[in-house]
């Protein structure tokens, strides 16, 4: 009968160190297993969808016990002598380094598409608060005609002076604003205005305004749709304007209203270096107002119903205006006239309006008595970023005008819209010429940077028999 110390003998002592080390590695991935899932101590206090979310301390735990339990289990073979006891088995190594690349969170990266539009968002909320100001204060353009230059500016505006809310309802609702503007061509327009807003509770207001402006490149290519490109010419346009309105808000959407202005026009040579002051290429006396300017007292009726859905940005609705206006000469009484205004705009939404068709119809209608006289600077004008794009500003005029708009909108993005735009319009000397003939035609794309309801940035792109022109705009084309 063999003895207790030849039964050990059977039994190399390096068998016993791998049963030691194989029943070590069981433990310790069974701990970790049974680590990985035991619920949390808040377990009952989280949602089912959380409950599906490994725990954090859980993570880490498993990463921390697996890479514990084999330093303990590396240890101790080294410490018994074996040299094949000291390399774990190949599978246990890499149960353990799956474990523990829990620990390693990686932030993910954005693709080039996504970083493109990150950085476009980024720039239109700045667009957005360059307008949107700070206490009041914000960028302002000055509204200046294309050929300005580049503009810059300030402005301040305070919807309901004294209160935080701007309540469009709030009895005797004061408010205020101002611009300062200049551009690179050296176009300036200082203005200010104050609106006294539901008189004593009633659904009247009032508003006096005041500016001053002044134009030194202004364009002059010739009277009627026969005046030439290769005219084109330049003169200075000053002048200095107060005036005060009144309205009545019959319901939401309907209103009428009326005003009167003081305006003080004057003409000088134009001080674009690229083109002749336009005394030197035209006749003067073949220009009405060119070579006399007096004071003028305008007075203004209106009657306009507003039903679009965000009149700064509009999706849906339309808007419906009729505006009379009589010049009256208070210096020579030769420029007495008459102008009529219509001016009509309907949105036709779809998709949710994410799709707009966006038409319009403008019309002005200017009427004489016998010998007098219009202005060139007052008669209606077809060309620049908001009338017939394509041309450029100013580039046909005359007493009457015609214009219709269509533009195809759509949202390309949240802060993006895209529209494919046609104008076609004409001026004309007489009345009856204003009909659907000879009408000149410009076409486009154009780029609309905007918030949920207000328009940041225009860019218009529109083309027409003279060649392609750019047009950058803070307002919408209507």
């Amino acid at each position: 009968m063999k003895s207790k110390s030849t039964c050990r003998k059977t039994f190399p002592r390096r068998v016993t160190l791998s049963l030691t080390a194989g029943l070590m590695l069981a433990f310790a991935v069974a701990t970790s297993q049974a680590q990985t899932l035991a619920p949390p101590a808040d377990e009952q206090t989280r949602s089912p969808v959380e409950r599906q979310l490994p725990n954090e301390d859980a993570r880490q735990n498993v990463g921390l016990t697996v890479r514990d339990r084999t330093r303990e289990l590396a240890t101790a073979l080294a410490n018994e002598g074996s040299q094949e006891s000291q390399v774990p088995s190949r599978a246990a190594l890499l149960e353990a380094e799956r474990r523990a690349k829990v620990d390693i969170v990686v932030p993910p990266e954005r693709a080039t598409v996504e970083k493109g539009l990150h950085a476009f968002a980024e720039f239109t909320t700045f667009v957005g608060n360059i307008r949107d100001g700070w206490k009041g204060f914000h960028f302002a353009g000055g509204d200046f005609p294309t050929g300005a230059g580049f503009a810059y500016g300030i402005g301040f505006t305070d919807l309901a002076v004294g209160s935080i809310y701007a309540d469009p309802d709030r009895p005797n609702r004061v408010d205020v604003n101002a611009v300062a503007a200049y551009s690179t061509a050296e176009y300036v327009r200082l203005g200010a205005g104050l609106t006294w807003r539901n008189l004593g509770g009633s659904p009247v207001s009032v508003a006096v305004r005041g500016q001053f402006f002044e134009y030194p490149e202004e364009d002059f290519f010739g009277l009627g749709l026969n005046s030439q490109e290769d005219d084109r010419t330049s003169y200075l346009l000053r002048s200095v304007e107060g005036g005060a309105d009144l309205w009545w808000q019959l319901t939401d959407n309907l209103r009428v209203g009326g005003g009167a202005s003081y305006l003080t026009p004057s003409i000088g040579s134009g001080r674009d270096d690229r083109f002749l002051s336009t005394e030197v290429r035209f006749d003067q006396t073949t220009i009405p107002g060119f070579q006399t300017q007096p004071d003028f007292l305008r007075l203004d009726g209106l009657v306009a119903f507003d039903g679009r859905d965000y009149p700064l940005h509009p999706r849906a609705g339309g808007y419906y205006g009729v505006r009379f206006s009589e010049f009256r000469d208070q210096d020579f009484g030769a420029f007495d006239f008459r102008q009529l205004e219509i001016d009509l705009q309907q949105y036709l939404p779809w998709l949710q309006k994410y799709r707009v068709l966006a038409l319009r119809a403008a019309a002005v209608i200017t009427d004489t008595d016998a010998g007098q006289a219009v202005p060139f600077y007052y008669m209606p004008t077809l060309g620049g970023g908001d009338r017939l794009r394509g041309f450029r500003e100013r580039r046909f005029l005359d007493r009457n005008s015609l214009l219709f708009t269509a533009e195809y909108r759509w949202e390309a993005w949240w802060a993006l819209d895209v529209a494919l735009f046609g104008d076609a319009g004409k001026v004309t000397f007489d009345r009856s010429d204003l009909d659907l003939t000879d009408l000149e035609v410009g076409y486009g794309i154009g780029f609309r940077f905007h918030s949920t309801d207000a328009l940041a940035l225009r860019l218009d792109l529109g083309f027409s028999r003279e060649g392609f022109i750019s047009f950058l705009r803070y307002s919408h084309v209507f």
